[in-house]
């Protein structure tokens, strides 16, 4: 007796799953400019602790770097900002979508109607 034959199953090739959520994705920015943010001050105050430079063109340069790390510090704290008012604005955009749940009558079924 011949083996039964066994029809191919021909699966299609899988659809790509957009996997992006923009939530998470503005989070994990802000969690990473927040890091910058603690290195930028923490340069800040290395550079203030440098010693005394003695001649000018020392001192220039020292001036150059303090002012260059102190406008770092302030520009990405402007940033944090931004980002705690969009993720606010984000999480109040998510809360309006999310369906309205009813609560359900207790043991009600639909053939009561």
């Amino acid at each position: 007796m011949p083996k039964p034959r066994r029809p191919r199953i021909k699966h299609s090739e899988p659809q790509p799953r957009d996997s992006f959520n923009a939530a998470d994705a503005l989070e994990a920015l802000h969690t990473q400019i927040v890091d910058i943010e603690a290195f930028a001050h923490a340069a800040g105050e290395a550079v203030t602790r440098l010693p005394h430079a003695s001649n000018p063109e020392l001192r220039r340069i020292f001036a150059r770097i303090y002012t260059l790390v102190s406008k770092v510090a302030e520009d990405v704290t402007t940033c944090v900002r931004h980002g705690d008012k969009l993720i606010a604005a984000l999480s109040v955009h998510l809360q309006r979508r999310a369906p309205v749940r009813q609560p359900e009558l207790a043991g009600r079924r639909d053939d009561d109607e």
